[in-house]
């Protein structure tokens, strides 16, 4: 692995925790209720996650996990490309993601600026 892919991996896993508390602090604005935020934050994000990359899943299912929901951007910690040549078999069990990197984080940033965006616009209803 190249220095600069090892930067990228550190750097984008910095950002997805980064995501991760901007949309666990929106929902915790939704719900008023930490408790109920941290729940749902870690369900919503880990266990897609989990139940995609410990094959309890088909491999389809697994990834269209990995694809539309938070946990897509995990696939920032992906460091071996996925090449068309190669006949190999690209499970996310492996390691590989159905996603680039920064397309991942995006999936991710598209989640949290969601529940954001409703969190302020219901903290406006309220205090309107």
């Amino acid at each position: 692995m190249s220095t600069l892919t090892e930067l990228r991996v550190i750097a984008g896993v910095a950002a997805l925790l980064a995501v991760a508390a901007v949309f666990a602090l929106a929902l915790g604005a939704l719900f008023g209720n930490s408790a109920a935020a941290v729940t749902v934050a870690i369900a919503v994000i880990a266990v897609p996650h989990l139940l995609a990359t410990t094959s309890v899943l088909p491999v389809g299912a697994a990834q269209w996990l990995l694809r539309l929901t938070p946990a897509a951007g995990f696939a920032v910690q992906q460091s071996i490309p996925e090449y068309p040549q190669v006949l190999a078999h690209y499970a996310p069990s492996a390691g590989y993601y159905p996603l680039a990197p920064r397309a991942g984080l995006a999936v991710f940033c598209a989640y949290a600026a969601s529940a954001l965006g409703l969190a302020v616009f219901r903290l406006r209803r309220r205090d309107a």
